[in-house]
């Protein structure tokens, strides 16, 4: 199956050729002009996109008074937004790159796993030998049809999580809010004994 990229010159769009199949990537999500040549590359996130994401997810964090880490990379696997807010550490940090990882090589979201693991414990030891994490809260960012990365969202603190408000939901919502409709999130099986909660308190 050949492979081409080309660029649109004068158009609003850039073309990825896969065979007979055409996706039109929106270039405002997408690196573009010199850094897109300079890298032979235009359908990476671009880094506004990456901390629009992040500033988003954050803002539904604190409508919840909670927390989190957002990680967003490139296609290859490269960081182009961290931020872990005020008290996080090694652990949700890391956690959340793992997350990212594990959504752009499978490109899937995570909490599929999640659900596998739920339903069979041995999945966590299978995908530990794949490098995958099982954890809820890693997403593929898709724009037209097209990957242009993956997002990792951890440090939610387990009390704060309910039925409208955890690592998937808040990761979801924040990339829908930037760069618009995504494949749906599919149902996590471990979130139901979270949705008597009733989340952090208002002060």
């Amino acid at each position: 199956m050949s492979i081409r990229r080309a660029v649109c010159l004068g158009m609003a769009a850039v073309t990825v050729s896969f065979g007979t199949a055409l996706a039109q990537v929106n270039p405002q999500f997408v690196i573009g002009g010199e850094e897109s040549e300079q890298l032979y590359d235009r359908i990476s996130i671009n880094a506004a996109t990456a901390r629009a994401i992040a500033e988003a997810c954050e803002a539904i964090a604190v409508r919840n008074n909670s927390r989190v880490v957002v990680v967003i990379l490139n296609p290859y696997g490269l960081v182009i937004h961290q931020h872990a807010m005020d008290g996080e550490g090694y652990v949700s940090i890391n956690a959340a790159q793992q997350k990212a990882m594990t959504a752009l090589r499978t490109r899937r979201p995570t909490v599929l796993l999640t659900n596998r693991n739920f339903e069979d414990r041995f999945t966590q030891t299978h995908m530990f030998g794949y490098d995958l994490t099982v954890q809820e809260g890693g997403l593929p960012i898709i724009v037209d049809g097209q990957l242009i990365g993956a997002i990792g969202v951890g440090g939610i603190p387990g009390a704060h999580r309910n039925a409208t408000y955890d690592e998937d939901k808040c990761a979801y919502d924040a990339v829908v809010s930037v760069v618009g409709p995504q494949p749906p999130l599919p149902q996590n099986l471990e979130a139901e004994e979270w949705e008597s909660r009733p989340g952090p308190a208002t002060p």
